[in-house]
Formats: C-alpha cells, structure tokens, sequence
C-alpha cells in the first residue's frame, strides 16, 4: 500500500512527531509531503519526505516505467 500524507491531511499530525526533520530528501527544501509505503496491514514500512516538485518528478518517472513495461 502506498500512501501520501500532505500537511493539510489528520494523518499528517500523527506522522510529523516521528520525523523531526521535514526536508525533501531529494532537493532538501521544506517538504509538504509524506510518502508511507507499507505492506497491505501491516504495521511496518518506509516513510519518505518529498516536495510537490520532487513528487511530480517521481510521478512522470513511475508513469514512464508503466509505459515501458506495457510495450514490452
């Protein structure tokens, strides 16, 4: 299961006290974004801290990989 918290989200205020930093890890500017990717119930995964342009990034890389794969 893969799930993005934004800050105006509820969910945002039980995550953001786990993670005192909230910079993008990829372009670290302040980040807006959470990414939890998580197996389906389970209790356990990856949190990841994005910016909207850094997550638009990953969204057109992750679109592009789905179009590859259909082709092949």
């Amino acid at each position: 299961m893969i799930e993005i918290v934004t800050d105006k989200d509820e969910k945002s205020k039980s995550l953001r006290y786990k993670y005192l930093h909230s910079y993008c890890l990829s372009c670290n500017t302040k980040s807006s974004n959470l990414i939890s990717i998580r197996q389906d119930g389970g209790n356990s995964g990856t949190i990841i801290s994005l910016c909207d342009k850094c997550l638009q990034e990953l969204k057109k890389k992750i679109e592009d990989l789905e179009v590859e794969n259909v082709e092949m």
